[in-house]
């Protein structure tokens, strides 16, 4: 009896540990489960919450600050950009140093103002201001002699204008009276005078002077120059 009483006290005794040792596994968990959701809702939620807004509101505000600043505090763009390209790496567009050259007696426009005085007394450009000479006396000689005109045969036009324009220079010479082509004054007729050069005979009897041809264009401004700086008429 006492045998059997104890073994089924043992017997007992091994299905209890089991649920014991369940039960306490099963508590540990549970405890643990409720101290982290507590520390997790709490601290985590808490601290992180925190610490996220807190962070990202910070962040989003020195960024709107930072731009803010940039924007609208810094100076203004400079409306002028100067470049510190070496000389070499432009290109004259335009030059001339007599009126009507270019538009006249050059045909290679863009590497004629490209060029310098130096390309000119070098004689680059001669053989097509000799072609163009050619070209408006024979488009102009019969109306010279209409209006007895005498002109000048291409060869010795080339004499007679060549000191003039070549190189393409506006000469100065202090022991000359000024005005064109020795400078050349706003009111002076420079047209005239280069067409006087370019297709009259200065040698034929009564057009000995440059001043041959004045009077062919407008002889004046249509409102007179002013008499001080900036010396050209109002714009009308």
């Amino acid at each position: 009896m006492t045998m059997k009483y104890t073994n089924k006290i043992a017997l007992l005794g091994l299905f209890a540990a089991p649920l014991m040792l369940n039960a306490c596994n099963g508590d540990d968990p549970v405890e643990g489960d409720l101290a982290a959701t507590e520390t997790g809702d709490g601290d985590g939620e808490g601290e992180g919450e925190g610490e996220g807004e807190g962070e990202g509101e910070g962040e989003g505000e020195g960024d709107g600050d930072g731009d803010g600043d940039g924007d609208g505090d810094g100076e203004p763009p400079d409306p002028f950009v100067y470049l510190d390209n070496p000389p070499e790496d432009y290109v004259r567009v335009d030059r001339g140093g007599m009126p009507g050259i270019n538009s006249a007696v050059i045909t290679s426009k863009d590497a004629y103002n490209a060029a310098s005085p130096a390309d000119d007394a070098n004689g680059d450009f001669l053989a097509e201001i000799t072609t163009n000479l050619q070209a408006l006396h024979a488009a102009l000689d019969e109306d010279l002699i209409f209006y007895n005109l005498t002109p000048c045969v291409v060869a010795d036009c080339l004499a007679q204008a060549g000191p003039l324009l070549v190189p393409d220079t506006l000469k100065i010479d202090y022991a000359e009276p000024a005005g064109f082509p020795n400078g050349r004054a706003l009111a002076d007729p420079a047209m005239d005078i280069i067409l006087t050069v370019i297709l009259l005979d200065l040698d034929a009897p009564g057009q000995e002077e440059l001043t041959t041809l004045v009077g062919t264009n407008p002889t004046m401004n249509d409102v007179a120059f002013l008499d001080t700086f900036p010396y050209l008429a109002e714009p009308n």
